[in-house]
């Protein structure tokens, strides 16, 4: 859950231990010291904070295996997985994307499991093996026969984690962004993963305070301390307040985390920015003018021919037309309707309108107003709320116009599986493509509904170019490369000036 290439997973980054007093290695052994294993330790530790990956590769290369002694042997082997573990998730967040994340992340897998192997009852390398083989899915996202091996080998480690070690804050870490991304039937949702997040950084802190083995594991509160940060940016309702003071809590503890100061805080900085900036369009205006006024809230509603509608006369249909139009022009200046429009192509689907509404009840009961749906000419199917900005609606202007534009339905695809590790991946990787088709002035809006609303369909961007290269610029999206997502795409109109500023199609 993250913006630009950042993903929920990519950005969890793993805490500096408790200092400890370095010593010399044993010139004199053939195996490193304890104290020389603890310097370089801590040293992958500030290495993966600042997000320093050739630092992290050399470190695992010379932090080599130990023959003797299982439980120092299992803490060393755990070491060099994480190193490279954290290594390739540091690589995600680069552009372009690295090409050794697979073969880090598969070492990383074989480093923790070589852990287990020497201290069985050692939890930790279980985690670590579950999340790196839950990357590696996301890596051979196209190939389900692999994904299904890789599912097979990570479940059953992250069961035995939580069978043994439910509290563990740094399995908490590993857990939420995947019921973040699962839907409410499945255990999953949004309150969920803040549930859990709670949870942890509940138990890190309860943990006890004093002398840490710097080989153990006891990462865990900045963490969850930046994903609740995280979390409160992107959620339905972003609480930007929140968002802040969780990661200026988290900078405080680590005050170099690259990912933390250069990319989350900016980013959070921006949303807040925008939220204080005015916004055009006559609804919004309604809503900021009223003391203790509601954050906007759109549902899309598709209008639709019924197969048993009606057959009128000439003069019965245009008579229901005029009263269509005029009962739109009623509710877009009672600010309830801010965008309508009809489809352009010979389908059953007639058109849509948007509603600024305090619930689907509400906009059902706007839609269900129109004359053309009474005289079952018409159906309404409301969906939503449509997560949409209020900068994307505009006053249209004067005289009254018609402007076209391309309407892209994204529908469930055949391999939407929201319960899957690597969905939530591919879900994060799709911003960074909205972003760059509005920053090349090829999309108006496009808006998301949320993962725990149910229904088939799942997104509707408005394109300003034509149909045909709508759908070439949609071949690149993450999506629909994935086969998460599959596209309907319509020609369709509106008002002159409602949608944002820019050229529309030509």
């Amino acid at each position: 859950m993250r913006n630009g290439r950042a993903f929920l997973f990519a950005l969890t980054i793993f805490i500096l231990s408790a200092a400890t007093e370095l010593y010399p290695a044993d010139e004199n052994s053939l195996e490193p010291s304890r104290d020389s294993i603890i310097r370089i330790v801590t040293r992958i530790q500030r290495a993966d904070y600042e997000g320093d990956r050739a630092t992290l590769k050399r470190l695992h290369d010379e932090l080599t295996p130990i023959a003797e002694d299982n439980k120092l042997a299992s803490r060393v082997l755990y070491w060099r997985g994480f190193a490279l573990w954290r290594r390739a998730i540091n690589g995600f967040n680069d552009s372009p994307t690295p090409t050794d994340l697979e073969a880090d992340l598969t070492q990383a897998v074989a480093d923790f499991k070589d852990s287990i192997a020497r201290d069985p009852a050692f939890v930790e390398p279980k985690i670590g093996a579950g999340s790196s083989l839950g990357y590696l899915m996301f890596l051979h996202r196209k190939d389900p026969t692999l994904m299904q091996e890789l599912l097979q080998q990570s479940s059953p480690l992250l069961k035995e984690a939580m069978a043994t070690a439910p509290d563990n804050p740094r399995l908490l870490w590993v857990l939420g962004p995947i019921r973040w991304s699962s839907p409410p039937e499945r255990g999953g949702g949004q309150d969920k993963a803040f549930e859990i997040y709670n949870k942890g950084l509940e138990a890190v802190r309860n943990q006890k305070r004093g002398v840490v083995d710097p080989l153990e594991p006891s990462w865990g509160e900045p963490e969850l301390l930046m994903n609740l940060a995280w979390s409160n940016l992107n959620r339905t309702t972003p609480d930007l307040k929140a968002a802040d003071q969780y990661a200026q809590a988290a900078l405080k503890l680590v005050p170099y985390w690259h990912y933390l100061r250069d990319i989350l805080i900016p980013q959070i900085q921006a949303a807040q920015a925008k939220a204080e900036l005015p916004v055009a369009g006559s609804a919004f205006a309604q809503t900021q003018n009223q003391p203790n006024a509601k954050p906007a809230q759109y549902f899309f509603v598709l209008l639709n021919r019924p197969a048993d509608a009606p057959q009128l006369s000439k003069e019965a249909g245009e008579k229901l037309q005029e009263e269509h139009m005029a009962n739109i022009r009623k509710l877009g200046a009672e600010h309830k309707l801010v965008i309508a429009g009809p489809f352009m192509d010979d389908t059953t689907l007639r058109g849509i309108f948007v509603f600024q509404a305090d619930s689907v009840a509400q906009a059902q009961e706007w839609a269900n107003s129109d004359p053309a749906v009474k005289a079952g000419r018409l159906s309404a199917e409301v969906h939503g709320p449509w997560l949409i900005g209020p900068s994307a609606i505009h006053d249209p202007d004067k005289p009254p116009g018609m402007e076209q534009y391309t309407l892209v339905l994204m529908k469930r695809g055949g391999e939407w599986k929201s319960d899957a590790l690597a969905f939530n991946f591919v879900v994060k990787e799709h911003p960074a493509f909205v972003k760059q088709m509005g920053a090349q002035g090829y999309l108006a809006v496009a808006g998301l509904f949320p993962l725990s609303t149910a229904g088939e369909l799942r997104a509707v961007d408005i394109f300003r170019v034509g149909a045909e290269q709508t759908a070439t610029l949609l071949k690149d999206d993450p999506t629909v490369k994935a086969g998460l997502l599959k596209t309907e795409i319509h020609p369709w109109g509106t008002g002159k000036g409602v949608l944002a500023s820019g050229q529309p199609m030509q």
